[in-house]
């Protein structure tokens, strides 16, 4: 597991993106995207500071079942031919996924960058 230290560096990094974005006047809808991110990985990275790593893998596995269940309505919805509910659906796989990749860059589970 990552050190608290390497933790805070990359909250204080993203809040320095997040802070930079949010003084932009006019943002484009990448950036309102890249922004939600920024902010959904501070959050979650945050909440790992004060968690044993125990939970943290409790967390990952939680999230793991639930990228399942999201695919499974995304199948669904797909199949039914509901582009609003795939739409949604696409919104909550996209969340999913950042809350993911961050447990698993805080865990080290993968070689990977946030």
């Amino acid at each position: 597991m990552r050190t608290k230290e390497e933790i805070g560096e990359k909250i204080e990094i993203l809040n320095d993106k997040i802070a930079g974005l949010r003084a932009e006047e006019d943002l484009s809808n990448e950036l309102k995207v890249i922004l939600a991110g920024s902010e959904l990985q501070s959050i979650m990275l945050t909440s790992t500071l004060v968690s044993s790593e125990s939970q943290v893998r409790d967390l990952l596995e939680k999230f793991e079942e639930r990228a399942e269940e999201l695919t499974e309505k995304y199948e669904e919805a797909s199949i039914e031919g509901n582009a609003e509910l795939k739409n949604q659906v696409h919104a909550m796989i996209w969340t999913n996924d950042i809350r993911l990749d961050t447990i698993k860059w805080v865990l080290e589970e993968e070689d990977m960058e946030i």
